[in-house]
């Protein structure tokens, strides 16, 4: 009998350590991302960050900006909700791996973090969403301003690598700490952490409103209990393969390194296709998002069916120029929106900072820029009136609507394709790869 539980406690030990002490490959991460994205998109209740963590903005502003208002809750708004899941996962999963420690970087480094989350919140603003919602969950959405997007986080983050390199060398970079945590305690805050989310996932009983009109998705109501699932096992994936979009699109200009590029050229692809599966199955027609009236909703016309989820209105102008100044922000940041979540899982209080930061400018940029919209609408009318634009952002552009199914397919493939043959044929040449005089 002794015999046969050691046996078992043996495996279990060699199961866990499989699964929480080994990094696994970011192409896991890439393969699971985008399968997820689809998942969520049938779930009615695509994957975000931006409006979430604006909405934690706006609450925190709500004296200054918003006197009075009756605001969207920073906890049960959808977005919002899978983001403090995405954050638990994370820590879950930073703690049973042993991974966990406080990092306090130096003034400098803080101050880098605070400009490049307030860059990442009034990019992914313009872009109605970051490297998440506009980019990964827009290829799945099959839209243009995803294209747009990319394009513009490339040209960003080389820009703020640019920056960032010009600064270390000027001197930039003063020394932090790091204050470690006991393994054993981390195991065990670890295990009572997953045990809570286990809880929640299934006694939370509570339905959440997924109503976000200007991304085309309607006033379904989801279980509040699924949307924790989500975040946490999000959290945990991107954790474990330490996903990061910033990585993605910073190494080929930094070390020639292509291993997290072709794992993000990966997740666009299967977002993709899994995107194209779900909006064109023979139920998509079917499932169509009621229109329900809530708290800061507004009547619409038309009710948004599965094909117009995430469709973001900023096309072009928004996606391209929200994509730099995001691309600049998550690399000042060192991390975009999910890689500083997780980051700030782990411990680093850069990543804390910068999505404090976030959150902040993201907000102060929306009230601000809600104000000087009509006027750059009238004084460009010609110009938005072509575009049949409803915002000086752009407008929707689902691109099976323009060059049909066959060929946005080809083209988003197409892009995935190209970039992951991009970092392989600049790792091996360095043909990109940024030299800085020390």
């Amino acid at each position: 009998m002794e015999e046969t539980g050691g046996a078992l406690r043996s495996t279990l030990w060699e199961g866990f350590i499989s699964v929480f002490r080994r990094q696994w490959p970011p192409w896991m991460g890439g393969l699971a991302m985008g399968f997820i994205v689809a998942l969520m998109f049938a779930w009615g209740a695509p994957w975000g960050v931006t409006n979430g963590i604006i909405i934690w903005g706006d609450n925190l502003l709500k004296p200054i900006l918003y006197p009075g208002a009756d605001l969207q809750s920073p906890i049960w708004q959808y977005v919002a909700l899978i983001n403090w899941s995405f954050l638990l996962g994370a820590l879950i999963s930073a703690l049973l791996g042993g991974d966990f420690r406080l990092s306090i970087p130096g003034k400098d480094e803080l101050f880098l973090g605070a400009v490049g989350g307030a860059l990442m919140g009034i990019g992914a603003f313009m872009a109605f969403g970051c490297t998440i919602g506009a980019f990964l969950v827009g290829f799945g959405a099959l839209s243009a301003s995803a294209i747009t997007m990319m394009i513009g986080l490339g040209i960003g983050a080389y820009l703020g690598l640019r920056i960032y390199m010009k600064l270390m060398l000027r001197g930039w970079g003063s020394p932090g700490k790091i204050i470690h945590v006991p393994e054993k305690v981390q195991l065990s805050l670890g295990l009572l952490l997953l045990l809570i989310a286990i809880l929640l996932i299934a006694f939370v009983d509570r339905k959440v409103s997924t109503f976000t009109p200007a991304l085309g998705i309607g006033s379904i109501e989801v279980a509040a209990g699924s949307l924790i699932f989500f975040g946490v096992l999000l959290g945990i994936i991107n954790q474990r393969t330490r996903f990061c979009f910033v990585r993605a699109f910073r190494q080929p200009f930094e070390t020639g390194e292509s291993e997290m590029t072709k794992a993000a050229a990966l997740a666009i692809a299967v977002a993709a296709i899994g995107g194209t599966i779900v909006k064109f199955s023979p139920f998509a027609g079917i499932v169509e998002m009621q229109d329900v009236q809530d708290t800061l909703a507004f009547a619409m016309t038309n009710p948004p069916t599965v094909k117009t989820m995430m469709i973001a209105p900023s096309f072009p102008f928004g996606s391209l120029i929200g994509g730099i100044i995001f691309g600049i922000g998550m690399t000042l940041a060192g991390g975009c929106s999910v890689g500083s979540m997780w980051r700030a899982g782990e411990g680093s209080v850069k990543n804390m900072v910068a999505i404090l930061f976030y959150a902040i400018g993201g907000s102060l940029f929306a009230f601000l820029f809600r104000k000087v919209d009509p006027f750059i609408m009238s004084s460009l009318s010609s110009v938005y009136e072509k575009l049949g634009a409803n915002t000086s952002l752009g407008t929707r552009v689902f691109l099976p609507n323009v060059v049909g199914l066959e060929w946005a397919l080809v083209i988003l493939l197409g892009l995935a394709g190209l970039w992951y043959l991009f970092a392989i044929w600049n790792e091996r040449t360095g043909r990109f790869v940024l030299k800085f005089d020390i």
